[in-house]
């Protein structure tokens, strides 16, 4: 029987591919194995990262060669760490057995490098543009692939919502409490950094501050990062309405997403943000960016609004559009509710990966 081997971070970890690969397992065939590797862990001496690296390489050598190992997916990012080492397994795969990437992060900045760096094209082309097929979170990176010369199939993919993560959860009866809460809270979860437009939002909230109106505005932060410390200080010191829940996990992400009137997501720069596709899971309307793969799904004034800028100005007139039309923000709820439930849980996504995989075991056994 073919068997695929996926190589993934270890299931502890906290990182956004080792979450996606523990919420696909239970969908995925029994024929599919998990190969983990470790990660480099701060302030850790070299010799030790090395040999680390050095024996992830040669399980997953023992693992590829097995007679019945058929295809491998290996998930790194356009990025500095995972470009050179991920490229790594790309190479010592062997010949009989088919690659897939897929690229889970994308790194603006570095695919500007790649682009002004011959050694860095060449490893590209040596590495990740020798798989047999190539998945991507957005059609922006299918074409810059494509225009790296990268010549078999390319598939755009998302994240996923775990369905776990919505346990017990009832749409009609988490709206009807939304409406019986006093406030209107405005959620960020995620990163707390400056790419992730952190500062434009709170400038945003001091705008809406800045209003007299009925209409009682709160804002919650949830999620760690280098920004947070000044955040609350700034915070503080202007006596804005928000809270900073910090890193938020099953029941506590839950309730945080239920507590939530609206989502909003001021990213930068993005693969395929988790966040996004959960809000919507939980039936919330969001205001974001046009960044990464979320452009490919989004439909403007039906499941939320994009910003055409990261002003604050622009994103307190967007969230106040949206508060001055609550019919508008439920039909959005109603909507982003029933199209995560058919496209971004795990389930969903397991059956769409399951299928990727069939269709280059099938052209390897016809070749």
């Amino acid at each position: 029987m073919s068997i695929v081997k996926i190589l993934v971070p270890r299931l502890n970890n906290k990182g956004g591919i080792a979450n996606y690969y523990k919420a696909l397992r239970p969908f995925l065939s029994s024929k599919a194995e998990y190969l983990f590797r470790g990660k480099i862990k701060q302030k850790e001496f070299v010799l030790i990262s090395v040999l680390r690296l050095l024996n992830d390489y040669i399980k997953y050598c023992k693992k590829t060669f097995e007679k019945e190992t058929k295809a491998v997916i290996i998930n790194p990012s356009l990025g500095v760490g995972g470009f050179l080492r991920d490229g790594i397994y790309l190479l010592i795969t062997p010949k009989k057995v088919k690659k897939i990437v897929f690229f889970r992060g994308w790194n603006p900045d570095y695919e500007k490098k790649i682009e002004k760096s011959t050694l860095l094209k060449q490893w590209l082309s040596f590495t990740f543009l020798r798989a047999d097929h190539i998945i991507v979170l957005s059609s922006e990176f299918k074409k810059k692939i494509i225009e790296w010369g990268y010549k078999n199939s390319v598939s755009i993919e998302t994240t996923i919502v775990d369905e776990n993560l919505l346990s017990g959860f009832d749409f009609k009866n988490i709206m009807h409490y939304r409406k019986k809460l006093k406030s209107i809270n405005i959620l960020y979860l995620g990163n707390v950094s400056k790419e992730k437009g952190v500062w434009e939002f709170i400038g945003a909230i001091e705008k809406l501050a800045d209003q007299k109106t009925e209409t009682k505005i709160n804002c919650v932060i949830a999620g760690n990062g280098s920004e947070l410390n000044k955040l609350k200080d700034y915070v503080r010191n202007k006596q804005l309405p928000v809270q900073f829940s910090g890193y938020v996990m099953e029941q506590e992400k839950q309730e945080t997403f239920k507590q939530a009137h609206l989502y909003i997501f001021p990213s930068a720069y993005e693969g395929m943000p988790n966040s996004v596709l959960e809000a919507m899971a939980f039936g919330l309307p969001v205001i974001t960016t046009r960044v990464g793969g979320i452009p490919d799904f989004f439909e403007d004034e039906k499941m939320g609004l994009f910003l055409n800028n990261r002003e604050p100005e622009h994103i307190a007139d967007k969230i106040w559009y949206l508060l001055e039309r609550p019919e508008l923000m439920e039909q959005m709820s109603e909507y982003n509710y029933n199209y995560a439930k058919e496209n971004f849980y795990a389930s969903k996504v397991a059956e769409r990966l399951k299928k990727i995989i069939k269709e280059v075991l099938t052209e390897q056994n016809s070749q």
